[in-house]
């Protein structure tokens, strides 16, 4: 059962994009004495258990047809479809030109991503253009898109956690959870990941605060002044410039819920 009717589902369509290739192609490692590894830690322990200093590893990729990649998405999205039965359906994925790596100075955006993207990435980012009518939005993310469009009848459709800062329906298609996201607990999600940081993203959060410790620093809270006080002193012990570094911080992750918009203290 679903909380309402969902008029919109609004689509994360990087995570199609990305998942769907990735399900379609095979990576395997090898080391310089020939031995054939499905993962590269495991290419890397061999190494070492080996001594067989200074080795270089080399990847070799292969892909399926393209058409089962797209078939992939085709599948997906139909299933989005019949599960929230909504009106329409929007697809978002990201352009260029980011507002934040503008805005990092503490470490580049997004700069410890070094893996390949999939073969077919760019193909399937034109079906779902072409096909699925998906809109590419430049200056800022796609998950901006889907803040700034989020309603009371809309469905933001991702298995992204950094989405639960929207407050909102939410639909999880790996789960297959349809959820409701309240005001407080959209709060209580971003000021956690402003305390912790985001290490896919490279934002650093405050060294030494793990989800556990900030799980425990907002726990019972339930306001905002209360819990921007809390980040901006667990800021205070590891920054010289605190405020500075948690604003930083906090327009890094905070996800837009207007086109104007970024983040700034209220208090």
């Amino acid at each position: 059962m679903l909380p309402r009717k969902v008029s919109t589902a609004l689509v994360d369509a990087d995570i199609i994009a990305y998942s769907c290739g990735f399900a379609v192609q095979e990576t395997t490692y090898q080391t310089e004495d020939g031995e054939l590894f499905p993962t590269l830690g495991k290419a890397k322990k061999h190494i070492e258990e080996k001594k067989l200093d200074n080795q270089e590893v080399m990847a070799f990729v292969e892909a399926e047809p393209l058409r089962h990649a797209l078939q992939l998405c085709k599948n997906l999205l139909l299933r989005v479809h019949e599960r929230l039965q909504s009106e329409e359906m929007e697809l978002y994925l990201t352009g260029v030109d980011n507002f934040r790596d503008t805005v990092a100075t503490i470490r580049p955006y997004k700069g410890n991503r070094v893996a390949a993207k999939p073969l077919h990435y760019a193909d399937i980012r034109k079906y779902l253009i072409e096909v699925w009518e998906a809109t590419v939005i430049d200056g800022m993310e796609a998950d901006d898109a889907l803040g700034i469009k989020q309603t009371e009848d809309s469905c933001i459709v991702t298995i992204d956690k950094d989405l639960n800062m929207i407050p909102g329906m939410h639909y999880n298609w790996r789960t297959d959870k349809v959820y409701e996201v309240t005001e407080l607990e959209a709060l209580r999600t971003f000021y956690l990941q402003l305390l912790t940081g985001d290490t896919t993203d490279n934002i650093p959060g405050v060294p030494g605060i793990g989800t556990a410790r900030a799980d425990k620093l907002l726990r019972g809270k339930t306001d905002e002044e209360e819990m921007y006080w809390i980040a901006l002193c667990t800021y205070a012990t590891q920054y010289s410039k605190p405020y500075e570094a948690m604003l930083e911080n906090a327009r890094l992750l905070w996800i837009l819920r207007s086109e104007e918009e970024q983040w700034t203290s209220k208090f």
